[in-house]
């Protein structure tokens, strides 16, 4: 098994520097200004800020054309059938389409779309997520570089040269929320502040004017009074091992008490780990309780801007929700672990305003006591610098005076 990982990596390190030439000499290769490739979680997904940049270009910008590269046949299929502009990435139309692409909106890395074609292109990196965590160049110098042996060192190093599509992709814009992400989106992507475009997240947006999802609309006809909470734990690095993150193992939960708040205090509560954390085995069965899958929705914004209250611990959903003004519940019940095993935090925890829980009982005496509170317009202004469901309209704005259309 691991002569058969050896020679997989041997042939990938060939195939790498056989395309090496081709991959500088696309530099030289014409680009359309006017035709945007859009592409989200790595091929796999049809969602995220790359997606409302789509609709958004398709819906309002006739002198673009937007297509949308996936490597999933399912999003392929959806949205051939809707009569939108989609191409699968390893396709001669998908490599044709990135190759000539002038404009290309990443949300997680160039893996998104097919990356060997799009060197040239105006790389627009929409990413997904303002937060607490390092990312990127400093997750790796800060985090991950100590830990690594010499040889692993040696592998980055090999892969930066042999996979610059990959390893080493150019930045040209970086989206951003707010001035107080700046310097932390500098240092992680290794910007000037001036390619950091505060123009805000496009899927923000649909916090604004997004349509109710129908499974909201069932549950607000079943319980028309309660408030709806929502649970957004982030994902840890066990998730990697096989081990899924359930923040209802452990933690002093108990269900009889959990039930009990519910029902008394008229709650229903919508579980939405990490889709990293699908797998998850969480056995909660009650009528005030949904643990929430992709098939449930057809946009997660447009899910969460009709919830009422946010429980989160590390995850960058707490940035976005607090457009809405509506309160949130931090609850880092694993802080310690997190922080010293997980990700470090780029700057104090606390200065995310909401009330803080440290398990189980704590957030149930919150719950049962209306202990919450709302966001507050000075905590909103500190990250956001718009907030108004026109950052679509921003960026594309800023990205045509870039590129002169």
């Amino acid at each position: 098994m691991e002569e058969q990982g050896t020679f997989r990596l041997i042939l990938k390190s060939l195939g790498g520097l056989l395309f090496l030439p081709f991959w500088y000499f696309e530099r030289l290769l014409p680009r359309d200004r006017h035709l945007w490739v859009f592409g989200s979680w790595f091929g796999k997904r049809y969602s995220d800020n790359s997606r409302a940049m789509y609709e958004y270009v398709l819906e309002n910008c006739p002198d673009i054309r937007p297509v949308w590269i996936t490597r999933d046949a399912g999003v392929y299929d959806r949205l051939k059938s809707s009569g939108h502009p989609v191409a699968m990435a390893q396709s001669r139309e998908g490599r044709r389409t990135c190759l000539k692409a002038g404009a290309a909106f990443i949300t997680t890395s160039p893996l998104d779309m097919n990356e060997k074609f799009l060197n040239g292109a105006y790389m627009v990196w929409l990413w997904h997520g303002v937060g607490l965590k390092y990312i990127m160049a400093d997750e790796l110098r800060m985090f991950l570089w100590p830990k690594y042996s010499a040889f692993k060192k040696f592998k980055v190093k090999l892969n930066r040269f042999l996979f610059p599509w990959e390893n080493k992709v150019r930045k040209d814009c970086l989206m951003n929320t707010g001035d107080f992400f700046t310097r932390f989106f500098c240092s992680g992507f290794e910007l000037e502040p001036d390619k950091v475009w505060v123009d805000g997240y496009p899927r923000n947006d649909v916090l604004f004017n997004g349509k109710t999802q129908d499974i909201v609309r069932e549950y607000r006809e079943k319980f028309p009074t309660a408030k709806f909470i929502i649970y957004m734990p982030t994902h840890r690095i066990n998730e990697h091992k096989g081990v899924p993150f359930n923040g209802f193992d452990g933690f002093g939960f108990d269900s009889a008490r959990f039930f009990d708040v519910l029902q008394k205090n008229d709650y229903v509560f919508f579980n939405k780990g990490h889709f990293y954390d699908s797998n998850a085995d969480i056995r909660i069965e009650n009528e005030r309780f949904l643990n929430v899958n992709d098939s449930m929705y057809d946009d997660l914004y447009a899910f969460i801007k009709d919830m009422d209250i946010l429980i989160t611990d590390f995850s960058s959903v707490y940035f976005d929700f607090i457009l809405l003004g509506r309160p949130v519940i931090l609850a880092p019940f694993d802080y310690d672990e997190y922080v010293s095993k997980e990700r470090p935090l780029q700057f104090d925890y606390n200065e995310q305003e909401g009330v803080q829980v440290h398990d189980w009982n704590e957030l149930m005496d919150v719950l049962e006591n209306r202990k919450y509170f709302d966001s507050s317009d000075e905590n909103i202004a500190k990250f956001h610098k718009h907030r108004d469901g026109e950052s679509c309209r921003r960026i594309t704005q800023h990205l045509k005076r870039e590129l002169d259309i």
